[in-house]
């Protein structure tokens, strides 16, 4: 299914000017003021004013007025929407990633418990079975040979919940690269 934005008339005219463009990307990383917008633009308060009613007219920013001398400007969520399609799918991925890791480490911690008591076992058993080679000295030279049991061990590492957990943490690395790239912060 292939992701497409539906601009209004409204929406399309107040992203025909580039000026338009640039505001909304700085309103990207934080609210701004009038005055800071001008500044940032270099461009004169009145031409800025007359290009914010137009985004506020579109509905892509609004206007806060918290009973204040400033009047700031931010993103609606359309205008988020439109500066950064993708990223409401990243934030989901990202969560369902993390729940999906969560289970698959837990997962693979439990089987691997399994795996500990059963390999300790069996080499204090290898040991018992070992044949020394010098008797009489001091320290006796033991000489082993795996057994079998061991080497069975050995194939039962959960190398799937493995895969899986590194296919986790990659895809949460990826999504965490992207948001970092945006937002330049998390």
């Amino acid at each position: 299914m292939e992701d497409k934005i539906v601009l209004d008339r409204e929406t399309f005219k107040a992203l025909a000017v580039d000026t338009r463009v640039k505001i909304l990307k700085i309103l990207d990383e934080r609210q701004h003021t009038l005055t800071d917008l001008a500044e940032e633009l270099g461009m004169a308060p009145s031409t800025i004013k007359e290009h914010l009613d137009r985004l506020v007219s579109a509905g892509l920013i609004k206007q806060i007025d918290k009973g204040r001398k400033w009047k700031y400007y931010r993103l609606t969520s359309k205008g988020k929407q439109i500066l950064n399609p993708y990223e409401k799918k990243v934030w989901i991925i990202l969560a369902t990633t993390l729940v999906a890791l969560f289970v698959s480490v837990y997962k693979l911690l439990f089987k691997l418990q399994g795996l500990v008591t059963p390999i300790s076992w069996e080499i204090s058993k290898a040991a018992e079975k070992a044949t020394p080679l010098a008797r009489g000295t001091e320290t006796m030279d033991y000489t082993t040979t795996i057994p079998s049991e061991i080497t069975v061990i050995a194939t039962k590492i959960p190398y799937t919940e493995l895969f899986v957990v590194i296919l986790f943490v990659l895809i949460l690395g990826i999504c965490v690269g992207y948001l970092i790239k945006k937002k330049k912060v998390i």
